[in-house]
């Protein structure tokens, strides 16, 4: 049987379609998206009208192509951007409206949840940190003998850290400062967790993965999905100071992100030294995995 998703986040939308078998093993056979900016539609903590029409544009543009294929359900979450609004819920009724469909609203806890069962489809992690950097939210958990101990999620992200700290497309040193600043003020204040040993992160996200490619490319590195603390205070300095070769390959490889890599860079960064982590590894599988898993366990 095949199921789509659809994952309504502050940066991206995303339309994935799986195969599902007997089992309820996932098998991601599409995967597209749309970078519709919902954070940036966000106006003294309001949603726009415009912003609403916008999503509602790609989610019919993304039902109409679930209609013409043989699917057994279709779910539709939102994230930070909807989550984060003070008019969520009436922005939420209109959207629904328009579309013909349910979204469901998750919580930043959720969120880090549904990570977690995501992430489990491809790494064993019995202790480590599980990361999330979205474009309006961070997710932050703590694994401990295979069981997640603890969750957060901080009420900003890569998109949101650029719309409130910088005025270009590339980030100057002064905003880059400033975004640091922030970040390692969000973590003190949210007094989020850590443990008391080295131990790695496993990242899900678009900022995370896009950061992965980027130093596979810009470092000659073997691998996308395995990155040390050198790799990333490299990636950060070069990114402060507009490394024109780094510039280069951020258009090659993930020129939809050039104004949101440098925020998300550093908020990674920042998070690594934070929690003392030993490494990074980089899954392919993320929230909208759990989502379905999770949709699954329950029919």
């Amino acid at each position: 049987m095949k199921y789509a998703v659809i994952d309504i986040g502050s940066n991206t939308i995303r339309l994935q379609i799986y195969a599902v078998d007997e089992s309820k093993n996932i098998d991601s056979l599409l995967n597209k998206k749309t970078v519709a900016g919902l954070s940036s539609y966000v106006e003294d903590g309001l949603m726009t009208k415009k912003g609403a029409d916008k999503l509602v544009k790609v989610l019919n543009k993304f039902i109409y192509i679930v209609d013409h294929l043989k699917i057994e359900s279709l779910y539709l979450f939102a994230t930070a951007a909807l989550r984060n609004a003070k008019n969520s819920k009436q922005i939420l009724t209109y959207v629904e409206e328009k579309v013909g469909k349910k979204i469901e609203l998750i919580s930043g806890e959720e969120e880090a949840r549904l990570g977690y069962l995501g992430i489990r489809e491809e790494y064993n992690i019995s202790n480590g940190y599980i990361v999330d950097i979205g474009g309006g939210s961070v997710e932050i958990s703590l694994v401990e003998d295979n069981k997640v101990v603890y969750a957060t999620s901080l009420k900003n992200g890569a998109l949101s850290y650029y719309k409130n700290y910088s005025n270009d497309i590339l980030l100057n040193k002064k905003a880059a400062k400033n975004i640091k600043k922030a970040i390692r003020i969000d973590l003190e204040k949210n007094k989020v967790k850590r443990f008391n040993k080295s131990l790695p992160i496993y990242g899900l996200g678009g900022s995370i993965r896009a950061c992965g490619n980027i130093c596979q490319e810009y470092f000659d590195l073997p691998s996308n999905s395995h990155l040390y603390k050198d790799s990333l205070k490299s990636l950060r300095k070069d990114l402060q100071n507009k490394d024109p070769e780094l510039t280069k390959t951020i258009l090659q490889v993930v020129p939809e992100r050039i104004h949101t890599i440098g925020p998300g860079a550093i908020v990674l960064y920042e998070i690594f030294r934070y929690l003392n982590a030993s490494d990074l590894y980089i899954s392919k599988n993320g929230v909208r995995e759990g989502y379905l898993k999770d949709k699954l366990a329950n029919k």
